[in-house]
């Protein structure tokens, strides 16, 4: 749950064109909602079928991992990725992939090569060969550089600000005890499983 959240986004906002870039960067949670709605649907469904029922239950989660396992084999690569690799050719035809014309799979490909470059110089490595461990060693600093900019630039330093209140509220506010546990916690004050259950799939996310 934990590498999702911290790598959808991002792979979503390198590949997405910058008018929409915000709504599916933000649209993973509203897709992993939908999916406990699912689940709790599959609950439901098959609560009824005797002592199998909780395998049945556990086994359903299976149905949308296998598509959405196989699907993954079909994302394309990040083009910033490819570029940062010096993987140009790759970077197009992902691009090409991800954009309605080549035109602007071209045009996209220069910005992202553009910002890569700038970001390159200013963490400072530019255009030098670098022996395997000079290369390691730089690469750390780029890193140390990057994270000290997230308290050092007031814009950033506020955005950065905001993430960790929004996280850790979210994480204090109870709602995964309610998006996993609730039937649970609805069977323990004396409803019926039928209820727990049909409660949960209205209000467990």
């Amino acid at each position: 749950m934990g590498t999702k959240a911290s790598t959808i986004p991002v792979l979503a906002a390198e590949n997405s064109p910058a008018s929409i870039r915000g709504s599916l960067v933000m649209g993973w949670q509203l897709w992993v909602a939908f999916g406990i709605f699912l689940g709790f649907t599959a609950n439901l469904v098959v609560f009824q079928v005797g002592e199998i029922a909780w395998r049945l239950q556990f086994g359903s989660a299976f149905i949308p991992a296998i598509p959405l396992i196989i699907g993954i084999y079909f994302c394309p690569e990040s083009p910033r990725w490819y570029i940062k690799k010096h993987r140009y050719e790759d970077a197009f035809h992902s691009l090409k992939r991800l954009r309605n014309e080549p035109l602007q799979a071209a045009r996209d490909l220069y910005y992202i090569y553009a910002q890569v470059r700038l970001e390159e110089m200013e963490l400072g490595a530019g255009d030098a060969k670098l022996s395997d461990g000079e290369e390691r060693f730089s690469r750390m600093g780029r890193y140390f550089s990057r994270f000290e900019q997230l308290f050092s630039i007031p814009r950033i330093r506020r955005a950065t600000l905001a993430a960790f209140v929004v996280m850790i509220a979210q994480q204090l506010c109870g709602i995964n005890i309610m998006a996993f546990y609730s039937s649970t916690l609805f069977a323990e004050a004396n409803a019926s499983e039928r209820s727990a259950l049909l409660v949960s799939w209205g209000f467990g996310e």
